[in-house]
């Protein structure tokens, strides 16, 4: 059956946003929304969940970040308002600090991608994409998707402007956005300490 339709996994700060606008200005593809297996920032779905539903023209994407560069940016802008004085605290504080069900940002960041990796191997069609290499070379990835749908001849449009759940930021530039912050030796062993070696691996990020 003929891919039509992407859905994309990916947690906050991973360039959902920006993929999604790529998407829509390269390839003709239905977009599956929150009715749809749910949130595009939840844990992915297990296989007794999605295989409930027909996935057989379904493009699954799932997007990846530096966890360094990711935690920066989930501290300067943490997406959950109810987490109150998140911005008060330190970012040596933050790094140890409760989100949501897990013990903190790293071990979320941990889990999720490792639902992201297991899903990716499960279904028929999928693609894991890291950010970086989005940014680095998109005609690239626009040929991995092309080839996957079975659309090769489909045009190419770069995206040139940062882009986020707001919409388009002029203000912002993607480059210093994904490039590794300047973090101390307290920082580094503490963010290390928590996060997965296979993970890393697996996805193909070094420590630091």
């Amino acid at each position: 059956m003929k891919i039509d339709s992407v859905k994309i996994f990916g947690e906050r700060h991973t360039g959902t946003n920006a993929l999604s606008l790529f998407l829509r200005e390269n390839f003709n593809l239905k977009f599956k929304y929150y009715e749809f297996l749910g949130w595009k920032h939840r844990l992915a779905p297990k296989k007794a969940e999605w295989i409930k539903h027909n996935t057989d023209n379904v493009l699954f994407i799932f997007l990846f970040r530096n966890p360094y560069t990711w935690l920066k940016s989930m501290y300067k802008e943490p997406y959950y308002h109810h987490y109150l004085k998140i911005n008060d605290r330190s970012f040596e504080e933050y790094i140890k600090f409760p989100i949501e069900d897990y013990e903190n940002s790293i071990c979320l960041w941990n889990q999720k991608n490792d639902s992201y990796l297991r899903m990716s191997k499960e279904v028929d069609h999928s693609l894991n994409i890291c950010i970086e290499d989005f940014r680095l070379d998109q005609r690239k990835i626009h040929g991995l998707i092309a080839k996957l749908i079975g659309f090769e001849s489909a045009k190419f449009i770069e995206l040139t402007s940062y882009i986020n759940g707001r919409g388009i930021k002029k203000d912002k530039d993607v480059d210093s956005s994904l490039a590794i912050p300047e973090l101390t030796n307290l920082e580094i062993k503490c963010i290390n300490s928590y996060l997965s070696r296979s993970t890393m691996e697996e996805i193909g990020y070094d420590f630091l």
